[in-house]
């Protein structure tokens, strides 16, 4: 049995998951397309951002309405529900937007 993770540890997990999928966007989408390993790193991770975002609370979602919040849990479960039209090219421009979301879930946690 698990205790509930409140919103600072989900928003947490989504930023520990966008910083480990920056290092693959640094060795190049020939390296990620070429291994199987790299692409279920990179799904299990996108899993993890759209559970968590998903899990955000409905306050934190409406405040910060700019983050496509819904995006990312749609990709989570169409990773995992429809596996086999997941496409190297369709996670590559997730893994894209990476940085900005770093970026934008750093300012969210930040203290006011």
């Amino acid at each position: 049995m698990t205790g509930r993770r409140n919103d600072a540890l989900r928003l947490s997990d989504i930023l520990r998951s966008s910083e480990r999928l920056e290092e693959i966007l640094g060795a190049g989408f020939a390296a990620f397309s070429g291994s199987w390993v790299s692409q279920s790193a990179v799904i299990r991770e996108l899993e993890i951002i759209g559970e968590a975002a998903g899990d955000l609370s409905p306050a934190l979602r409406k405040r910060h309405a700019d983050v496509r919040w819904e995006q990312m849990r749609g990709f989570s479960s169409f990773a995992k529900h429809e596996y086999w039209r997941v496409k190297p090219e369709l996670v590559w421009e997730a893994v894209r937007e990476m940085p900005a979301l770093r970026e934008r879930i750093r300012r969210i946690s930040a203290p006011p």
